[in-house]
């Protein structure tokens, strides 16, 4: 990966609404879904954290409602968030065996991972066909390099975990020239993952010689 330029500063772009669509029954309903309306949801934005936070606790606010709550406190504590997670990784590149060992492993194949394409961002939820909201804590792309999404990173081993699988897609993408969108196969996606979980989790080490 030829020093990939990073993502644009600030949050992580939202996704798209989804759209109706006759294969999808429900996906009439998701524009509501994306649009908080407190007399449904039970949550009002413009009341205090704490007050909304006493309502989710006693049950008045619904499973919409909490991740409404949810998305505006991590806009709330965007910087705060993506500051700590600059600082885990910072220290994780001078300390960490692992994610020493697969930067000089992209190292070795003309790469380069550092902070100018590891980047710390708050990531939305995303909004799945079936109305459920998905989550990620990161993410590779061939073009930018490592999005971290700051606002989901629990603390500095879960980001040193979704560093080291995203590291691994990068060493992936530069060996094997990876087919991302499935145009070909998407059995290529399917054998990057597995290559993740195997490589991370200490099992096949060797493959990277």
């Amino acid at each position: 990966m030829a020093s990939p330029s990073p993502p644009a500063q600030g949050s992580a772009a939202p996704p798209q609404a989804p759209t109706a669509s006759s294969s999808s029954p429900d996906a009439a309903a998701l524009p509501r879904f994306l649009s908080n309306d407190p007399a449904r949801t039970g949550y009002d934005p413009t009341a205090s954290w704490w007050l909304s936070y006493f309502r989710i606790m006693t049950g008045a606010v619904t499973a919409e409602g909490i991740n409404h709550y949810r998305e505006d406190r991590y806009r709330v504590h965007e910087a705060r968030d993506c500051a700590r997670c600059e600082t885990y990784r910072d220290w994780l590149f001078a300390n960490s065996p692992t994610v020493r060992f697969l930067r000089d492993k992209v190292a070795a194949l003309n790469g380069r991972l550092d902070e100018t394409n590891v980047v710390c961002r708050r990531c939305p939820g995303r909004v799945g066909e079936d109305g459920s909201v998905v989550r990620q804590s990161g993410g590779f792309s061939p073009d930018h390099g490592i999005l971290l999404c700051a606002n989901e990173i629990r603390n500095r081993g879960h980001l040193e975990d979704t560093l080291s699988h995203e590291m691994v897609h990068a060493w992936d993408h530069l060996r094997w020239n990876v087919d991302w969108v499935g145009k070909k196969s998407l059995k290529h996606a399917a054998c990057t993952e597995v290559s993740c979980f195997e490589r991370t989790a200490g099992i096949l080490w060797h493959v990277f010689d």
